[in-house]
């Protein structure tokens, strides 16, 4: 056959057997009717049951290409009003449809642009391109074949390509974050290989957003210009952020109080700068300073005597997070307290200590009789001892007895 022809006939089951045929295959056949199987999830779904029986799937098309004509409307002359993206791709250049589609995704990410900048439960233009685009894909996938495409096939190919860099940024947000990225998305993205973003030679954030990519330990004056003067500001400072967090998630692993002190912050300078209380160029400075902190941050242990080692310094924040207390007993009388917490903490820590109060009741009275033992303030006892709980929740895993580390 030329082309599918979905039958009515075809049932949900039928489909997720044909799906699950797929996922038995290697990646590369997995890779190439993922598409497949998705698009006919998604076309079935909008078929009404009168459709079903008076519009046969596969021989009348017309409403699909009604469709992908109105959507390529809305995307292109609508939601992409703010932005010359015919005239950026047309420019003479070998680059100029990659660049116009990274130029086009800063565009739709961009908090400083109106369509962004809407009402709680509204949304942005980036939802909304997300959402048009996902739907023009499923359309065209049904009428791909049909002549009464001719001068739409080029923009609905950018059309695709933005999405793609969209979900490639929002990706590499949930990595950043350590949040899994889904399993559709992550095989979706694998077009970047083979597709035709491809021919621009761009496949990396830094590279889109026109900036080196980053050496935290090295930021100096002549880099935070050139990020400043980036061709696509949002996307560089997107691709900062996503460094800064990634460093910050790697340093604070084990720390708790560290690493809700920078999310918070970050959380912050960001808001900030998309309730446009700070420019573009603002806002890089900030991330970079925050930068250069969590790459010193790495070695702060370092500074006392004797030095503090990573998880000693974890439990030395938990108890100097009180204020009276660094004032009091001073920060090495606090440095005391962290190195005993862990030698006791780990020589009572059992496999399911988590799970089981007793043994949490014992790790509890461990920590309360150090604390009084060198004279932390009674009154922020209670609060520095359910710190250091969450603390040593972090270690569960590698502290575990029957752990080989």
């Amino acid at each position: 056959m030329s082309r599918l022809e979905v039958r009515p006939q075809w049932t949900w089951q039928a489909l997720a057997r044909v799906n699950r045929t797929f996922r038995d295959k290697k990646d590369g056949l997995l890779v190439g009717y993922a598409p497949l199987t998705e698009h006919l999830y998604a076309a079935l779904a909008e078929y009404t049951a009168n459709d079903q029986t008076t519009k046969p799937l596969g021989r009348d098309i017309e409403e699909a290409l009604a469709k992908v004509r109105d959507l390529h409307d809305t995307i292109g002359n609508v939601i992409l009003s703010g932005y010359d993206w015919r005239a950026k791709r047309a420019e003479r250049s070998p680059k100029a449809f990659i660049n116009s589609v990274l130029g086009t995704v800063d565009y739709l990410r961009d908090p400083a642009e109106p369509g962004n900048q809407v009402d709680e439960g509204e949304p942005t233009l980036g939802e909304r391109f997300r959402k048009e685009s996902a739907r023009l894909a499923r359309f065209y996938a049904l009428c791909s074949s049909s002549g009464g495409l001719h001068g739409y096939r080029d923009d609905i190919a950018f059309f695709e390509a933005a999405r793609i860099w969209m979900a490639k940024y929002d990706a590499e947000e949930r990595r950043a974050r350590g949040l899994p990225v889904p399993a559709d998305v992550a095989l979706y993205l694998r077009q970047l290989t083979a597709g035709a973003v491809e021919a621009g030679g761009v496949t990396d954030i830094y590279e889109a957003a026109g900036i080196p990519r980053p050496d935290l330990s090295h930021l100096d004056e002549a880099f935070i210009a050139k990020m400043q003067g980036a061709q696509n500001p949002h996307l560089a400072i997107e691709a900062l952020r996503r460094l800064v967090e990634q460093q910050m998630r790697k340093v604070t692993r084990h720390n708790v109080v560290r690493q809700q002190s920078f999310s918070d912050r970050l959380l912050s300078l960001m808001t900030r700068y998309t309730n446009q209380h700070l420019t573009a160029a603002q806002v890089i400075a900030e991330l970079v300073a925050m930068a250069r902190e969590v790459s010193v941050d790495a070695e702060r242990g370092r500074g006392f005597s004797p030095p503090l080692s990573d998880d000693e310094l974890a439990f030395y924040d938990a108890v100097a997070q009180n204020e009276s207390a660094v004032t009091e007993m001073g920060t090495g009388v606090l440095a005391d307290i962290a190195r005993d917490l862990v030698k006791s903490l780990r020589r009572d820590v059992t496999t399911d200590w988590v799970s089981r109060d007793d043994v949490r009741a014992k790790l509890r009275s461990t920590i309360k009789r150090l604390l009084a033992k060198h004279g932390y303030p009674p009154d922020a006892e209670p609060t520095a001892t359910e710190l250091v709980l969450r603390q040593m929740e972090t270690f569960a895993e590698e502290w575990s007895p029957n752990v080989e580390l």
